[in-house]
């Protein structure tokens, strides 16, 4: 190589993946990532993307932080097969020859089962995960059905609070401050606007999730104030507003969801259904969770998936459903014990110990706390000997 040529490979910018394939491939535009994964795939699962899926999980799902890198890869996978089957394409047209590169494959395994996830990087799926698509519709996705749409409160919000940059412990104090002070303000004097009322206190806890992922809340300034938040949103009267009551409640769970990663619902998960009014609507929470829960589970969100479980016990609580917790205490199963816990201790102060040895029984299965299930089943067949 010459040295103007070294000079040139020198000066050639690296590739981080979203750029577009520069060599001949079928027709339409498709990036270094689109072929890597191609060519991954025909090289080391035959072409076949069920397999590939399968590699892809059991290579990606390890490491420290586990699986930070597998939901983007297969958010791509997603977004890449959706549009192979568009152009009627398959993972070895795509590949071409391509995948006959030793140096071309070599890079592909590399990046795709390998490599840490650089920002720059990410491609415009894998930054738009399947859970963070669902996060954002948890946060501001029923805005447009709502009597007042909370659209035009968060506005002031987000002027108060700079939720471009990182806020240090000192700064997160002052958020939580500018928060409170600015949902006064806008709650103003009572003027019997419950439609009005209800926006400003849902765009506040929108405000306050946002503020929280780029906050040092080590003093839990904010997360104490977001507990606050909830529990007044949920104590607003919201049947007096045009709002159906299907809408409130997906809003209500979704929301609770993105609260309770911050801890704003520990140990309040009943009392804020309670105060929502569950009672009347219980049946069509039930199903609105199972809706949810089928939601999570297709986006491989297995922490929300199991958190929608957690919340349906809790309206039931709430509700005083005894009859529906053991059903649920068996889809449930033994992955979280406080959830059983609340409906072992509803059963218990309603003095049915029947229905909370059913709720035990029910849970004692393969899982994560089923040690916990045993002993509080031995506990509590102790205190009804004495």
């Amino acid at each position: 190589m010459s040295t103007a040529d070294k000079a040139t490979s020198r000066r050639r910018p690296p590739t981080f993946g979203p750029e577009p394939w520069p060599h001949p491939a079928p027709s339409g535009e498709w990036s270094y990532w689109d072929v890597w994964f191609a060519v991954a795939c025909v090289v080391d699962c035959g072409g076949d993307w069920e397999a590939f899926d399968v590699r892809l999980t059991r290579e990606r799902s390890g490491g420290v932080m586990r699986g930070t890198y597998l939901e983007p890869l297969w958010s791509h996978l997603l977004d890449l097969r959706e549009r192979l089957m568009a152009a009627g394409l398959g993972a070895a047209e795509l590949a071409g020859g391509a995948a006959r590169d030793p140096k071309v494959v070599a890079r592909a395994r590399s990046k795709v089962w390998k490599q840490p996830l650089d920002g720059r990087a990410k491609t415009a799926p894998m930054r738009r995960t399947p859970s963070r698509r669902l996060s954002e519709r948890a946060l501001t996705g029923a805005w447009p059905r709502f009597p007042v749409s909370p659209q035009g409160p968060y506005k002031a919000f987000a002027e108060v609070v700079d939720l471009d940059r990182h806020h240090g412990q000192w700064a997160t104090m002052a958020v939580a401050e500018a928060l409170a002070e600015t949902t006064v303000a806008q709650v103003g004097e009572p003027d019997g606007n419950t439609a009005k009322l209800l926006a400003v206190r849902r765009a506040a806890l929108t405000c306050g999730v946002r503020a929280l992922r780029v906050c040092d809340d080590s003093c839990g300034t904010l997360g104490e104030w977001l507990r606050r938040a909830v529990a007044e949103y949920a104590a607003v009267p919201w049947r007096r507003t045009a709002m159906p009551a299907n809408v409130f409640w997906q809003d209500f769970l979704e929301l609770l969801g993105e609260v309770g990663d911050f801890g704003g619902t520990y140990q309040q998960e009943a009392e804020l259904f309670l105060h929502a009014g569950v009672r009347s609507d219980v049946d069509l929470v039930e199903t609105l969770t199972r809706t949810l829960h089928s939601e999570y589970a297709a986006a491989r969100w297995d922490f929300r998936a199991r958190e929608i479980l957690g919340l349906r016990v809790y309206a039931q609580v709430a509700a005083g459903a005894v009859d529906r917790f053991t059903a649920t205490a068996t889809v449930l199963g033994s992955e979280d014990w406080q959830p059983l816990e609340a409906m072992v201790s509803s059963a218990l102060q309603l003095g049915d110990r029947a229905s909370a040895r059913a709720v035990l029984r029910a849970a004692d299965r393969p899982g994560f706390h089923r040690d916990w299930v045993r002993c509080r089943s031995i506990e509590l067949d102790g205190e009804g000997l004495t």
